[in-house]
């Protein structure tokens, strides 16, 4: 271009230029005008399209956001269904527990008109009192009692630490201050849990409330340890799914 300028700067000073020359010197800065256009409109659509993907890009992650929280909001829903399953399952052996206790009641009333032939058994002791002293403890939970509940389960783990509901109990203590949002004294019995019963059943579902707890306290970087140590330790696990989806609403991937 800068050329055809060039020439037709110099077109005074030849003076033998036609009236065809100039013409054609014309058109050709007409030609080399639209083309600079084109370019023009070929780097304008250029920029059109990076910024449609980026904004494709803006949507794909926000879509990837909400798809996880949905699916933590169905794990939710999920543990929430297992947790009655369990509640049920808890009120069906207290109500055989009570049907054994009034068939005995029954049994020692019709006996007592004779003297017993073994004076020991007599004095037996019940053999369902703790599963009724963990059940109430049990009910006071699920209706909201939490202080009656952390009482009864304390007082079934100071009777009966042996037992194989003992973990258990500890477990519904940690769970009860959870719910009264005493997150750190729940942090503290969930680590008590893991640190005296490693192989109870328990120990996924207290490590997970764990890491939650750490969340309502906004310690992130607990909080992200413990649901991965959910995923690595308890794989395949109910919990370990609840801790995947809620590290995906962290933003924090696991593989």
């Amino acid at each position: 271009m800068r050329s055809l300028l060039a020439a037709f700067l110099l077109l005074p000073l030849v003076g033998c230029v036609s009236t065809g020359d100039i013409e054609l010197l014309h058109r050709e800065i007409t030609d080399v005008g639209k083309r600079v256009q084109d370019l023009g409109r070929q780097t304008s659509g250029r920029d059109d399209l990076q910024a449609m993907s980026s904004q494709l890009a803006d949507q794909n992650a926000q879509l990837l956001r909400s798809n996880a929280d949905i699916r933590v909001q169905l794990d939710e829903l999920r543990n929430q269904i297992e947790m009655l399953q369990a509640n049920l399952a808890a009120t069906n052996q207290r109500l055989a527990s009570v049907s054994h206790q009034l068939a005995a009641s029954r049994d020692r009333l019709g006996a007592s008109a004779d003297p017993p032939a073994d004076p020991a058994a007599a004095t037996a002791p019940d053999q369902f009192e703790p599963a009724q002293l963990y059940n109430t403890a049990y009910e006071d939970y699920l209706r909201g009692n939490f202080d009656m509940a952390i009482q009864g389960f304390s007082e079934y783990r100071r009777r009966y630490p042996t037992t194989d509901l003992a973990d258990n109990a500890l477990y519904w203590i940690g769970e009860s201050h959870y719910s009264k949002r005493e997150y750190q004294q729940a942090i503290d019995i969930f680590t008590e849990l893991l640190n005296t019963y490693r192989t109870s059943d328990k120990a996924a579902a207290a490590l997970l409330k764990k890491g939650l707890a750490y969340l309502e306290l906004r310690d992130r970087s607990q909080a992200v340890i413990h649901l991965q140590y959910v995923i690595y330790e308890h794989p395949g696990t109910p919990e370990a799914e609840l801790a995947r989806g809620r590290l995906a609403s962290l933003g924090v991937r696991v593989h």
